[in-house]
């Protein structure tokens, strides 16, 4: 505290003005500091609260996508030869066949010997490359599908590697490469596409006085040059005959894609099978994590009674909000992945007196083990139809889930709940209403059928929490507005301060003043005093 000089000197009204100012001020600034300093620590509060629910919905969301598309269903066969993979989840279901390799396809691959190095000269001119078959008596037939192409040769790529580069940058589907042979030698190799109909036939036009391009021709079958013949793979699954023009085959079993690496001297088995321990494993963490997310904003949103303490966002309307709503998903029909709707509970999944969700194993597995196809609801999104002719796929995220309804005239034209699709070729496509982004792919004529278009329970939730953490959602926008809130408060103190400096200047002028006319009137009395002094004094001696 500051010392009352006036005070100590004993001038003036001998009180203390300084504590007495220092009171005044402070009887003025603490009740409004007070308040604004409460609502910046509630608002700090708040703001670290709403934070935590968004990191915890961010952190939601991460966990759910690691267990997209686990729906039980693994694969696998029981011969080296054949290796499987899903190619679309979505789509594939339980299946078993015998399956026996007869043939690798292979790529038509030539070699043109004897160069002495990358820059040997070639020549100039033009080859001429063009696709298709070469039949055992030796003519070729070429591949209605794909376009003769010219590689032109000039002075500026006229050596092995400029030809090389020129074949390679050309989008041939024909790789080119130079190999070392030997120390002296070496080659140029040129590898098409794996199949029979995507062999080699070149053609040579020389420039005048640029010789030796027409050594690069192949125009028939020369097994000095062609290394290996272009061939396709012959297969058998289920005892049936099957060829195909590569070892990578994606069209024989829904969503599943073979790799063939080997000829087999016997059959093999290749499978799809779910596995409820797969599925149980993924039912739980989805629990948990939804337990999880729910207990931190039960957490922030508790009321306090019965003596408990309220939580930092006991009366935010928002959160309390977004806790229903995420309560809703676990009771909500989820619709679009067949004639019924899939319920959670059907899994064995059960709300609790305090809003969380318990699992009941057995009932999830004997759930399982009946429909392991309706577990696809809770974990992955899709598009299936009730027949094989009829293939469809969504995008974007304007659609409804549903069922809906394909009719396929005689004219090839088609309608999907009685509104016209757009059609190009064999594909059909929608781009309004209900089915905004729904595509078909109609094999042959196709036929009338129902389209299921599905959105899991995973989807919809991970679509949840993506909504409440993007750029411009409702929390954001709190957040942004309370943190400004908190630098209105700062200025408010600011100002406070600057009006208590204010006030205490103006109470300073007014003691000063008091205390400089206590003062006069202090020396007033004084001269007062020493004059009846005097005038007692006179008279004595009297």
């Amino acid at each position: 505290m500051a010392t009352d000089y006036l005070s100590a000197l004993n001038v003036g009204t001998g009180l203390n003005t300084t504590e007495i100012i220092d009171s005044l001020v402070e009887a003025e600034r603490a009740p409004k500091a007070k308040m604004i300093n409460d609502n910046k620590a509630e608002r700090t509060v708040a703001i670290s609260s709403l934070g935590s629910v968004k990191t915890g919905f961010e952190s939601f969301d991460t966990s759910l996508e690691n267990l997209d598309g686990t729906t039980g269903l693994n694969i696998s066969s029981t011969i080296t030869a054949v290796d499987l993979a899903f190619a679309d989840s979505k789509v594939a279901k339980a299946f078993s066949h015998q399956i026996g390799v007869s043939q690798l396809a292979s790529a038509h691959t030539l070699v043109f010997g004897g160069y002495s190095g990358e820059s040997a000269a070639i020549g100039t001119g033009t080859l001429n490359f063009s696709f298709g078959t070469w039949a055992s008596d030796g003519s070729f037939s070429a591949n209605s599908d794909r376009t003769a192409t010219d590689v032109t040769i000039s002075s500026t790529n006229s050596t092995l590697a400029g030809l090389r580069d020129s074949i390679n940058d050309a989008d041939l589907q024909v790789t080119a490469s130079i190999i070392r042979t030997d120390d002296t030698n070496y080659a140029l190799a040129l590898k098409s596409r794996e199949g029979a109909s995507h062999s080699l036939q070149i053609s040579a036009t020389e420039n005048p006085g640029g010789s030796g391009l027409s050594s690069l021709a192949y125009t028939s079958v020369d097994n000095s040059i062609q290394s290996l013949a272009g061939a396709n793979a012959i297969m058998t699954l289920d005892g049936v005959s099957i060829t195909r023009q590569s070892n990578v085959i994606d069209d024989l079993v829904d969503g599943v894609s073979m790799t063939l690496n080997s000829t087999t001297s016997q059959n093999g088995t290749i499978t799809a099978a779910y596995d409820s321990s797969t599925a149980l494993t993924a039912m739980k963490t989805l629990v948990d994590e939804i337990n999880k997310i729910q207990t931190e904003l039960r957490s922030l949103t508790t009321r306090g009674i019965n003596g408990q303490e309220a939580g930092a966002l006991a009366s935010d309307s928002l959160v309390k909000s977004l806790q229903r709503q995420l309560s809703a998903y676990t009771t909500t029909p989820i619709i679009g992945f067949g004639n019924s709707s899939v319920y959670l509970a059907e899994f064995g999944v059960t709300t609790n007196r305090d809003g969380s969700i318990s699992l009941d194993e057995t009932t999830f597995n004997t759930q399982f083990a009946a429909k392991p196809d309706d577990f696809s609801a809770i974990m992955q999104s899709r598009v299936t139809t009730d027949t094989n002719l009829v293939k469809g796929t969504v995008t974007g995220s304007l659609y409804k889930p549903g069922i809906y309804a394909f009719d396929i005239a005689n004219d090839g034209s088609a309608t999907l709940d009685g509104t016209a699709m757009t059609q190009t070729i064999s594909r059909y496509s929608i781009v309004s209403g209900d089915a905004a982004g729904l595509i078909l792919d109609v094999t042959g004529g196709g036929l009338d059928t129902n389209i299921y278009i599905g959105t899991s329970l995973l989807d919809s939730l991970r679509t949840f929490s993506q909504n409440i953490v993007k750029t411009g959602s409702d929390l954001n926008t709190k957040i942004t507005r309370y943190n400004d809130d908190l630098i209105k408060y700062s200025d408010q103190l600011t100002s406070l301060d600057e009006s208590v400096a204010a006030a205490r200047a103006r109470y300073v002028a007014k003691f000063n003043a008091m205390e400089k006319v206590s003062a006069s009137m202090k020396k007033t009395g004084e001269s007062l005093t020493n004059m009846m002094d005097a005038w007692k004094a006179t008279m004595k001696n009297k």
